[in-house]
């Protein structure tokens, strides 16, 4: 049989892998204790024998507590040992199917795909109700062969039809990155509460990250009125309520993720979802430390800083927007026209709010600057930079005849003539310059060029009242 390639060998095995042990509480505690002794001594051969020794006798006749004897040596990696008690599992009862899977469990740990596969496949030939062999063997062939995985799954719906078997064609295509199929394979169970919390979480996570928030939100929910301490729970309703805009609910789950959830470990991402949970419902302060938080625990998280530059734009805080926003600008290998025109509405922000004229002369020159800036150093981004160019001289002087945004227009016009196919929104803003022009030229006493412009208007904007008074003339 080819040799595959496994997939996510360790979470497969973490996933399911105590499944396989027996139903037998008392089987399973002997087990977790001997797996503790063998963990705990690794290496050392002498101070476990003793234990091993009397676990066997005990247990010579019972195949999965065998079985998990050798799962804890091929916890430590000691295939021989492993081996050894994997075919006494298969000796005490070949039509169990805990020593084949603990084969099959070996092979993938030897990153040998085809043996585990033949030993999951042979788990189902000799036991098979248990629905480990076929969701194993699913999980080493989703890389090659989906479809055929699937169909060992259906197998599985023919001999145990109580069994999830769409949650577990799901749970194999979501971990092989199909999440849409994953979610439309999860929409047919009618009762999601009734599945284990890690089908529930796979789904919840699956619809949200392809933005089928509600989808997502209605799934963790179900999952909450069974285990409402499940920190994987609170944390997807607190980012769906979030990502929906229903920031009073987002809080309510955030405080249960961060102060009623079970083994929490606090991710980077908790923080910026509180923080925009906080800046919607304006707790702009908050909002702010716990996005520098995450800067600080990330420092990749550079977009972060952006957030706290629009914050503090908006509590009209100009030093420290551009502060952030300067800050941010500093992260990059290299900037984006955004990134330029952001800057630039800073000033032009700020330059609103200064009240002398001085003050906002100087604001307003900081913004055209950046749009210079951005024309210098993406030339084909010059059309976009001209024309916020004029927009801010005009604001810097709005006396039409005096003429102080007629440079820019004058070259936008230049650069935008140019194009053989133009978007309505280039005929809009040619529009824009050629009305400027038109009217600067008429109040200067040029009457022959304000009607070559207003001829241009007319053309692209046939009812435009300005371009017919000037042609009228």
């Amino acid at each position: 049989m080819k040799v595959i390639k496994y997939f996510l060998a360790g979470a497969l095995m973490l996933s399911i892998s105590a499944q396989s042990m027996a139903q037998d509480s008392n089987v399973n505690t002997e087990v977790d204790a001997i797996t503790k002794v063998i963990v705990d001594n690794q290496g050392n051969a002498s101070a476990i024998k003793d234990a091993v020794k009397q676990f066997t006798k005990t247990f010579k006749k019972n195949p999965e507590a065998l079985a998990g004897l050798g799962r804890a040596f091929l916890e430590v990696k000691d295939m021989a040992n492993a081996l050894k008690y994997a075919d006494l599992a298969i000796k005490a009862n070949k039509n169990n199917a805990a020593g084949y899977l603990l084969k099959g469990d070996m092979a993938v740990a030897n990153d040998n795909g085809g043996d585990a596969a033949m030993w999951y496949q042979t788990a189902t030939t000799f036991d098979s109700k248990n629905p480990l062999g076929y969701i194993k063997y699913a999980r080493i062939y989703q890389k090659v062969d989906p479809q055929g995985a699937a169909n060992m799954l259906e197998k599985l719906r023919t001999i145990d039809p109580s069994y999830p078997v769409d949650a577990e064609i799901a749970y194999m295509y979501s971990k092989n990155g199909k999440l849409q199929k994953a979610v439309e394979y999860y929409d047919q169970i009618k009762n999601l509460g009734n599945l284990e919390n890690y089908f529930i979480s796979d789904y919840a996570s699956s619809a949200m990250i392809l933005g089928f928030t509600q989808k997502s939100l209605n799934a963790v929910l179900q999952g909450l009125n069974k285990s409402p301490r499940n920190a994987g729970f609170n944390r997807i309703a607190f980012y769906d309520y979030t990502d929906l805009k229903d920031y009073p609910n987002a809080l309510k789950y955030a405080d249960a993720l961060f102060n009623a959830s079970d083994s929490l470990k606090v991710l980077p991402s908790d923080y910026k979802y509180y923080a925009f949970a906080l800046k919607g419902s304006g707790r702009a302060d908050e909002a702010i430390e716990n996005f520098l938080k995450v800067y600080n625990e990330d420092k990749n998280e550079t977009e972060v800083l952006k957030q706290v530059s629009d914050i503090y734009l908006e509590k009209k805080e100009h030093d420290k927007a551009i502060e952030y926003y300067q800050k941010y600008i500093e992260t990059l290998d290299k900037k984006k026209a955004s990134d330029y025109s952001a800057m630039a509405k800073i000033y032009m922000n700020l330059a609103e709010n200064e009240t002398t004229p001085a003050a906002k002369q100087a604001a307003l020159a900081k913004a055209d600057q950046m749009y210079a800036d951005l024309a210098t150093a993406m030339p084909n981004n010059e059309d976009y930079a001209v024309y916020n160019r004029a927009h801010v001289h005009h604001m810097m002087n709005p006396d039409v005849k005096k003429g102080a945004a007629k440079p820019y227009y004058d070259r936008y016009a230049q650069l935008v003539e140019t194009k053989t196919e133009k978007t309505s929104a280039e005929v809009s803003t040619l529009a824009e310059a050629y009305n400027y022009l038109s009217v600067y030229y008429i109040q200067n006493d040029q009457v022959a060029k304000a009607k070559e412009y207003a001829g241009k208007l007319k053309a692209l904007q046939p009812d435009n009242e300005t371009a017919k008074q000037i042609l009228a003339l």
